[in-house]
């Protein structure tokens, strides 16, 4: 059985032919990410720069994601004596970078995990939100 799963399709227009394990036929490739464990602390990283041959371009999609506590499903394996029952996870931090490809400024925002009050960090300027 799997764990946690996301597929995604590799770049757009990228096609590669695979030859599956199990039916020995040819098909399309698909990325995939399993999470067996679920981690105490949860680093999600994406991707916001997009490369095409020569050309390069800053993905500006809105990324909405819950301040609060958000549950993770239950990951549940054939393998594992005792499946987790899931976790909670609460947002501690973002780092954002504004300006272009050829040059541009990263600033974060992190919540104090002792009063849960939310501050901007740029640089040495450190401001509550």
């Amino acid at each position: 059985s799997s764990g946690i799963n996301a597929e995604w399709p590799l770049r757009p227009g990228e096609r590669i032919e695979w030859r599956c394990s199990k039916c020995k036929k040819m098909g399309k490739a698909i990325k995939e990410l399993t999470v067996w464990r679920l981690p105490v602390l949860l680093v999600v990283i994406i991707k916001r720069f997009s490369y095409t041959g020569m050309w390069r371009d800053k993905i500006s999609t809105l990324v909405d994601f819950p301040v609060g506590e958000f549950p993770v499903a239950k990951a549940t394996t054939s393998w594992m004596s005792n499946p987790e029952e899931g976790r909670k996870y609460r947002l501690y931090g973002v780092t954002n970078h504004t300006g272009t490809l050829d040059g541009g400024h990263y600033v974060a925002a992190a919540r104090n995990p002792l009063t849960g009050d939310w501050f901007n960090y740029d640089d040495h300027v450190i401001r509550p939100m």
